[in-house]
């Protein structure tokens, strides 16, 4: 009989010790496959270790999900992720967890479902494998159980996290979870889109509340700002746990920001430039419904950067984001409008209209005037 184990009380897919713990017995029973798929170079027995802690000072320590040594050197990093995205600077961290003198020969692995990939680009020496591409070889192993096991988890995989493409319609997922295909979603939107020049693309979870957000950012050049495009699910996070279906999903919230970056306070931002950007590149723009909801700020230099822009002849709704609280948790200031999709709209419809404002976001970029920090 070729049946293959049922791993999904072994697995689950909100676990990521449990994915880590068998694919550690996985990589320690096959050491030779550990090498090949890894690409470890050095000689001697390898060691397989799970969250080894290590002390960086304040109190604080860094704890990657798997480490691999040989002759007492680390050669191997292996970070594990399935829904969760990564942290702030997380992988920069794992880097310096590793000797500088043994940081040319290790090889820094994060790891990710392939229809949830990571991006690593920003983070030196590091480089995305998904779960799919590091299990695949160990089914070829001379050791049975493992063999067998590599096979079951890659059709554990294929069960366990649907499949999307252009037809996919926002609203209509089957099943009681719904964070996992909405995170599918975004993923489809940030793979596919079309990204003009002098863009760059991300992919980033909203609050660590489950949803995530597909983003295009144009940098305006010599500033510290920089011209934003996002698309997410319209429903707040908590309330999309609360729906028994998708029935209740409100479709897809497209954001429009010219963000200040590298601040830790709203009192600076532009809010003429703002301005400036909606009345040269978006007012003639009548194909996109924005939502018509007039921002409520509760600082008063928030307030008063609102009014500016009703002085200067903007619509109501401008001035809608994240300004005084939003800068001290991550730097950043963004303002600027929204408009949502219905439920009903395919992700092909949904990366098309994500490429044609992210080509509009390039040109407010290149705008001769830069925005000014204000004093």
């Amino acid at each position: 009989m070729n049946s293959l184990p049922d791993l999904r009380f072994l697995l689950s897919i909100n676990s990521e010790n449990a994915w880590s713990d068998l694919l550690a017995t996985l990589m320690n029973a096959d050491r030779s496959i550990t090498r090949s798929v890894l690409g470890i170079e050095a000689v001697g027995p390898l060691r397989i270790r799970r969250e080894v802690s290590k002390f960086r000072g304040r109190k604080a320590s860094d704890r990657p999900d798997l480490v691999v040594e040989a002759n007492g050197r680390v050669v191997a990093v292996v970070e594990v992720k399935l829904l969760a995205g990564l942290g702030s600077e997380q992988l920069e961290r794992y880097h310096s967890y590793v000797a500088e003198e043994d940081r040319d020969d290790c090889r820094f692995v994060a790891v990710s479902l392939q229809r949830i990939r990571l991006d690593t680009a920003h983070a030196q020496d590091w480089r995305n494998v998904t779960w799919e591409e590091l299990i695949a070889p160990f089914a070829s192993s001379s050791v049975p159980w493992a063999a067998t096991t590599a096979r079951a988890w890659t059709s554990h995989i294929e069960s366990q996290v649907p499949e999307v493409d252009g037809d996919t319609v926002w609203n209509q997922i089957d099943g009681v979870d719904l964070y996992l295909p909405l995170r599918l979603r975004a993923a489809y939107m940030y793979d596919r889109v079309a990204l003009p020049g002098g863009s760059s693309k991300s992919i980033r979870e909203i609050d660590s509340g489950g949803l995530y957000v597909a983003i295009v950012d144009a940098p305006i050049p010599g500033s510290d700002y920089t011209v934003r495009w996002e698309a997410t699910e319209s429903l707040p996070t908590q309330d999309v746990g609360k729906l028994g279906d998708s029935s209740g999903l409100r479709g897809v919230d497209f954001r429009f920001f010219l963000v200040q970056q590298q601040v830790t306070s709203s009192k600076t931002y532009d809010w003429d430039h703002l301005a400036l950007l909606w009345q040269k590149y978006l007012a003639q723009e009548d194909w996109i419904p924005w939502r018509p909801h007039p921002p409520r700020k509760r600082w008063q230099w928030e307030k008063d950067g609102v009014a500016r822009l009703r002085e200067l002849g903007a619509p109501a709704f401008l001035g809608q984001g994240y300004g005084e609280g939003q800068a001290k948790l991550s730097g950043e200031v963004e303002f600027g409008a929204r408009f949502v999709l219905p439920p009903s709209t395919t992700l092909k419809e949904a990366v098309g209209v994500l490429s044609r404002v992210a080509v509009i976001g390039s040109r407010m970029a290149q705008h001769a005037t830069q925005p000014q920090r204000r004093l």
